[in-house]
């Protein structure tokens, strides 16, 4: 148990994951010309993907073994790999270590940086990739998600077509950049800086009213928005927020508070009452990313759209996929759920927020959930387990959890509190 409780401490992540890498001393992105190809005369091709937590999953061959499940995540810039089991499985000739600095706490970490490594999407390859395989596996996303999960693919495959993300339909549809299209939505001009897209916009706040802001488009956070900094300083909070732990950094667990922020302007689309993170300032982040912003843009948001990204051209495309309001919320339960995978997932219970619905339960840390309303626990996804837990004010829920060898019910009452 007590080795359970460091591996929870160290690795588990309440909302979203905020992946902040800088690679480009080794990796620089301008003089680098590899891109993925098509086989023969294909222009284009669609695949499936899974999407969990709002985040999109594809499957990925390295050199042409798996497939393996990677993050798309257009908030980096190298493609990762993040399962070290691959440190012996490939043949790493010209590799070399290096300690990489991070946007979090704790010490930096070591990573083995390679061009010897073939990447392919569906009918696309391309060859020498840059990549970074570490040594740990601090994200940990398999456990997070509930599915195991080997890399991270970014910059190289946005930046090597017009990409198409259907939400609704779990489908993505990539074009070579030549192919003549017209993409559907509101058109949106975006930077593409060090490999990452960035778009200007504007915000409302309690505090500040109308403000212009320049996001970082993260689809590899499952949050709606995050505001970091305004004028180098922290941004400004809003009237309530509660403490939070808003993700994972290259070097550690990053804090914060969650809030709302009242109004978002995206294109021609308004979103209110939005759900929004506070990080605890860091200053060396604007060095370490190598571009100053106030804050990101996350799934949470772009899941509504049909979104096509088209870095050549330097634009986005939105095309709003129902005619619903959307409800941000928070989790209610303050409770951080993960998965320890093998014959069986098995659910347990990390941080817990203090004050919260879950404290207030007498649920603990390192609890085993093993039924939910008398159904076993077999019977749910960890997505189905996070959407239930923010599902509305006041309901109960019936959790069964196993503490040590003792089994103990608890009646869980879900409060908004944010």
């Amino acid at each position: 148990m007590q080795r359970l409780s460091k591996q929870v401490n160290r690795l588990k992540l309440s909302y979203g994951s905020i992946i902040l890498i800088v690679l480009s001393l080794y990796f620089p992105l301008s003089v680098q010309a590899q891109t993925f190809q098509f086989s023969g005369n294909r222009q284009k091709q669609t695949i499936s993907f899974t999407l969990v937590k709002n985040l999109i999953i594809i499957p990925v061959y390295v050199n042409e073994k798996g497939p393996y499940n990677f993050l798309l995540d257009t908030g980096v810039a190298q493609m990762i790999i993040t399962d070290t089991t691959f440190l012996a499985d490939l043949d790493l000739k010209n590799a070399q270590t290096v300690k990489v600095q991070g946007y979090g706490l704790g010490d930096n970490i070591e990573a083995v940086l390679t061009r010897n490594i073939t990447a392919r999407v569906g009918k696309a390859t391309i060859n020498n990739i840059p990549t970074a395989i570490f040594k740990k596996d601090i994200f940990d996303l398999s456990s997070y998600l509930g599915i195991k999960i080997y890399g991270i693919l970014g910059h190289y495959f946005f930046n090597s077509f017009i990409v198409k993300i259907n939400y609704s339909g779990n489908r993505l549809t990539f074009y070579n950049p030549d192919t003549k299209i017209e993409p559907k939505g509101t058109k949106i001009p975006i930077q593409i800086t060090n490999g990452k897209p960035y778009i200007n916009t504007q915000i409302e706040t309690a505090t500040l009213g109308k403000i212009d802001v320049e996001l970082l488009i993260d689809n590899g956070s499952s949050h709606p928005l995050m505001m970091e900094s305004l004028q180098d300083k922290p941004f400004p909070l809003p009237p309530t927020v509660i403490p939070a732990n808003l993700g994972v950094g290259i070097n550690g667990i990053i804090n914060g508070n969650m809030g709302r922020i009242a109004d978002l302007k995206l294109g021609t689309y308004n979103f209110t009452d939005v759900l929004t993170g506070f990080p605890d300032f860091n200053i060396e982040r604007s060095t370490l990313e190598g571009k100053s912003r106030n804050g990101s843009l996350g799934s949470d948001i772009l899941r509504h759209f049909l979104v096509t990204f088209d870095y050549q051209s330097g634009f986005l495309y939105l095309k709003k996929t129902n005619n619903r309001i959307p409800v941000f919320e928070h989790d209610m339960s303050g409770l951080e759920v993960y998965v320890i995978q093998g014959m069986k997932d098995r659910f347990y219970i990390g941080r817990i927020e203090s004050g919260s619905p879950g404290e207030l339960a007498g649920l603990q840390a390192n609890d085993e959930i093993t039924a939910i309303n008398f159904s076993s626990v077999q019977h749910f996804t960890l997505n189905d387990l996070t959407e239930l837990l923010k599902e509305h004010d006041g309901k109960q829920i019936l959790i069964e959890i196993l503490r040590g060898y003792d089994k103990h019910i608890y009646i869980l009452k879900l409060k908004k509190r944010i």
